[in-house]
């Protein structure tokens, strides 16, 4: 797969907010840039999106690929006679990002800018100068004077906030940006069905945009009930280290190394080991096919934890585009990794056929 096409991809996903909850402009985006790939695709009630390959077998396995559509955000909370906005986060935004930031806050009239306040300097006394204030007490400024003018730009309590930021390219095909949690598995996904969309493999594919992974798993947990999937990958980033804060006793990926295959996750929610046989048929293949890649310990929970809950249990694992700076407005990564993942991508599900074993003894 091409970088330019996976570029081009990726920056026109970023363009569409689609905070924790407020998912919309995402689901009508997503089913359009799939549909020309796929043999069907539909929205659920949820607010999930699927689309589907068939295979030329109807014995080879079912598999889904599950990347979730929703971004780390914020929403308005309240409006004060002033005219400032005070917000509340949706997803796990790190507050050290948010201070002096600026925001768009996408109303019913379109895209309002503002940026997140911070307390001049000259009045700051020393003890308040190098800590962070908690989200309660910051407050976005659009410029007005006054309640009433704030909601006349179509800003009113609940409207979703992003960060106001654009992708950026540096050296050595490395990419800034925000939402690339998971605009970038997003972005794999389309190409993986763009790669095989002429081609008579003997599985079927489902590609499946998921809704608030952000705040729970919960579009994933729903996702897989109805359908007949025999297996499923979440497609997400992975937070990675090399960088001069980062101690890596804490951290084991690296962007440019290639893509994470993980061997689990590890969070607040405990830690999880991904199914054995899905693992390894992601990485017999790799190897196979000379592609870099890094298997580890995901950080935090992904789709898949939700997914292999379904119904009787299905066999799920992760595998991540590497990025750095994670829930920020510049979250980084190599384009080199992404291309890497597709092809990986591709080249296992080309591979499965009737009697693949899905048994982990």
């Amino acid at each position: 797969m091409s970088i330019e096409f996976l570029k081009e991809t990726f920056i026109g996903l970023v363009a569409v907010d689609s905070p924790y909850g407020f998912e919309e402009p995402m689901i009508r985006h997503f089913k359009e840039a799939l549909a020309p790939y796929v043999d069907e695709v539909q929205e659920t009630p949820r607010g999930n999106v699927v689309g589907v390959q068939r295979g030329k077998d109807p014995k080879a396995p079912k598999v889904a690929l599950a990347a979730h559509m929703d971004q780390v955000g914020f929403t308005v909370f309240n409006i004060d006679e002033r005219g400032f906005i005070r917000f509340r986060k949706v997803g796990g935004a790190s507050n050290r990002a948010i201070l002096g930031q600026r925001v768009r806050l996408a109303t019913e009239k379109g895209s309002v800018p503002g940026v997140v306040g911070i307390k001049p300097g000259h009045v700051t006394p020393p003890s308040e100068a190098n800590t962070i204030p908690p989200i309660e007490e910051m407050y976005i400024d659009v410029g007005a004077w006054s309640r009433d003018e704030v909601e006349g730009m179509g800003v009113k309590v609940g409207t979703p906030i992003v960060f106001d930021a654009e992708p950026r390219e540096l050296a050595n095909d490395l990419i800034t940006s925000p939402a690339v949690d998971d605009k970038a598995g997003l972005t794999v996904l389309i190409a993986v069905a763009k790669a095989l969309k002429d081609e008579e493999i003997p599985a079927t594919v489902y590609y499946i945009g998921t809704v608030e992974e952000e705040g729970g798993l919960r579009g994933a947990a729903v996702a897989l009930h109805d359908l007949d999937v025999d297996a499923a990958v979440a497609v997400d980033t992975a937070p990675s280290g090399w960088q001069p804060d980062i101690n890596m006793r804490d951290m084991v990926y690296e962007v440019g190394r290639g893509p994470a295959i993980h061997i689990g996750e590890m969070g607040r929610r405990g830690s999880w080991i991904y199914h054995s046989r899905l693992r390894e048929w992601l990485i017999e293949t790799a190897e196979a096919e000379g592609l870099p890649y890094q298997s580890g310990y995901q950080l935090g929970g992904t789709d898949a934890s939700a997914m292999a809950q379904t119904r009787g249990g299905i066999p799920a694992t992760t595998v991540g585009v590497p990025r750095r700076y994670s829930h920020s407005p510049v979250e980084t990564f190599d384009l080199k990794d992404m291309s890497g993942l597709v092809e990986i991508l591709v080249a296992s599900l080309r591979k499965l056929k009737p009697g693949f074993r899905l048994l982990r003894s």
